[in-house]
């Protein structure tokens, strides 16, 4: 699968958002980030083992984060240590993506309206509604 064809199959590449009205910058990422989730899912159920982490878990708890992921992979657990470290550094430096431009950021408004939006994008995707907490299954904690 090239990554044209991997693009197009999660929604990235913009088959999967033909007809569909992104109210704001929030809701189009929030497509694909499920569209993503849909990709991890699918894979699941054709049987891959293959394991996830929440991002929440990665800000809060980085090092015993990174160490279950080491173990998971295979890897050997001291090299957390140095992830955690190399994760201090800004890797999107001078890009749209740096923390310099991220720190600007301001939280988007969410309106019920949005919210409905989004929920709407969470069913076409066989996951559950954004406002509900999802932890898919093969998440590691």
């Amino acid at each position: 699968m090239n990554s044209r064809m991997m693009s197009d199959w999660t929604g990235h590449g913009g088959n999967d958002y033909i007809n569909i009205y992104f109210e704001n910058a929030l809701v189009l990422s929030a497509a694909r980030s499920l569209a993503t989730m849909k990709a991890y899912v699918d894979f699941r159920r054709q049987g891959f083992d293959i394991k996830a982490i929440r991002y929440e878990d990665l800000v809060a708890r980085p090092l015993e984060t990174c160490e279950r992921l080491m173990e998971a992979c295979g890897l050997p657990v001291s090299l957390a240590h140095e992830v955690v470290k190399c994760m201090q550094h800004d890797s999107q430096k001078n890009t749209e993506h740096s923390r310099e431009r991220l720190r600007r950021f301001r939280d988007p408004e969410v309106t019920p309206e949005i919210i409905e939006s989004m929920n709407r994008l969470a069913a076409k995707y066989g996951l559950p509604p954004v406002s509900e907490e999802c932890i898919l299954e093969g998440t590691m904690s």
